[in-house]
């Protein structure tokens, strides 16, 4: 396995071509590494994509506290495709507003009840078939970020976890889709080597020199990156 300071040109060059061939046919990496909070929004950004070369469909899955979806999409892009919010249930919301499906502007907010594993996967996949409904999609067109992992495995069993993480992982690939799920803790420790076969790939982040950087973990081409600029 190639590993930092240590990746010449051929394997260089089948590091592109596996990024290449999980954005043709759907992925899913997990994001992990500590540090500035920038350095998980930088990561998402570029994870999300850009639409200024076509529609771009985001599902967003908020599993504590919410997400600022103007801090994790490019200011200026067109605003074509849409966005879907998942959000789990807060106490202070009452059933009502839990179960009900609003569009605000061009997001559509789901707010999911309970803790459970299945009720959030199941709004995800059905948030998946929604945006399959509209039409054919291009590789990568659909983008699925969560944020974060820390909650569920404060809640489940990481085995419980794991299952979760595979099935989605699956439904994201059958859509040719690209998705990511945020655990901003050091690259090493149990939950990683537990979770990571559910994953394509495993993105370490750091911050050195002031610098934020990335340094990619790709599980079935068992390839490590240089440290790389985010």
């Amino acid at each position: 396995m190639p590993t930092n300071g240590d990746m010449g040109a051929s394997e260089t060059a089948l590091f592109a071509q596996a990024l290449s061939a999980l954005k043709r046919r759907g992925s899913s990496v997990l994001v992990v590494g500590e540090g500035r909070d920038c350095t998980q929004l930088d990561a998402c950004r570029r994870l999300l994509g850009d639409a200024t070369a076509g529609p771009r469909h985001r599902i967003l899955v908020s599993t504590d506290g919410g997400i600022d979806i103007d801090r994790r999409l490019p200011t200026n892009e067109p605003r074509s495709g849409s966005i879907t919010l998942i959000d789990r249930e807060v106490k202070t919301r009452s059933a009502a507003a839990i179960q009900s499906t609003d569009s605000v502007g061009s997001i559509s907010t789901k707010l999911v009840e309970g803790n459970g594993l299945d009720p959030l996967g199941e709004a995800i996949s059905e948030a998946i078939g929604a945006v399959e409904a509209q039409g054919p999609l291009a590789s990568a067109e659909l983008r699925v970020c969560i944020d974060s992992l820390s909650p569920l495995l404060e809640e489940h069993d990481e085995r419980d976890v794991f299952e979760f993480l595979d099935a989605l992982g699956g439904e994201i690939r059958r859509a040719n889709a690209m998705g990511h799920v945020h655990f901003p803790v050091e690259y090493g420790v149990d939950p990683i080597e537990t979770l990571a076969p559910a994953f394509d790939a495993v993105i370490q982040l750091r911050v050195e020199d002031g610098e934020s950087e990335q340094r990619w973990h790709l599980q079935d081409e068992d390839i490590t990156t240089d440290w790389l600029a985010l």
